[in-house]
């Protein structure tokens, strides 16, 4: 093999990496985040206290205890007023996870990432980094966003990847199935 086809069949192996990487572009938005900080609350082994219906019942329940007190005139129900406030931070916290986050992460501004064989590229306007999949252990899907996992037990790290960033619908099912093929599914 000559040097002039060796670095064609380089070139060539180049032009074929890049077409098996899937290219997403956006500004992270705020519900882009709410979704990400819900799906990684669900997953976590004390998400439960995360979901609505609990939320729901236990807003309820300190209701009807406000109540309850205020009506045997016991004190005014002060332990049911905390029981809802509780319920309603429940409530609100993917909310504030998200503001918080999304602050923090706002001076990016639009954001490139490429995921591919290696791993995961992301560039926004002041920073750039690679991760490989190593530093993953496990994916979540929600209609808005991808969130990558840290192998951790309780997947405390999270990428997040917005799917309104994909140029092409079809380019959403190629990261799915390129992910598939890296990370379990959770």
């Amino acid at each position: 093999m000559t040097a002039e086809q060796a670095a064609e069949q380089t070139a060539e192996q180049a032009v074929e990496k890049r077409e098996a990487d899937v290219v997403l572009e956006y500004e992270l938005r705020r519900a882009d985040l709410v979704d990400a900080v819900r799906l990684i609350l669900r997953k976590r082994r004390s998400g439960l206290i995360f979901r609505p219906p609990f939320v729901i019942v236990l807003g309820l329940l300190g209701v009807a205890l406000a109540v309850l007190d205020a009506v045997n005139g016991d004190g005014g129900g002060t332990f049911g007023l905390a029981v809802a406030a509780y319920a309603v931070v429940l409530y609100l916290w993917p909310h504030l996870a998200a503001r918080g986050s999304l602050k923090a992460l706002q001076h990016q501004g639009r954001v490139r990432v490429t995921v591919g064989g290696t791993g995961v590229r992301m560039a926004g306007a002041q920073a750039e980094s690679t991760m490989a999949w190593g530093n993953f252990g496990s994916y979540g899907e929600s209609e808005r966003v991808f969130v990558l996992r840290s192998p951790d037990r309780a997947g405390r790290c999270a990428t997040v990847i917005a799917k309104a960033g994909a140029a092409d619908p079809a380019d959403a099912d190629r990261l799915r199935a390129l992910l598939d093929g890296r990370l379990s599914r959770v």
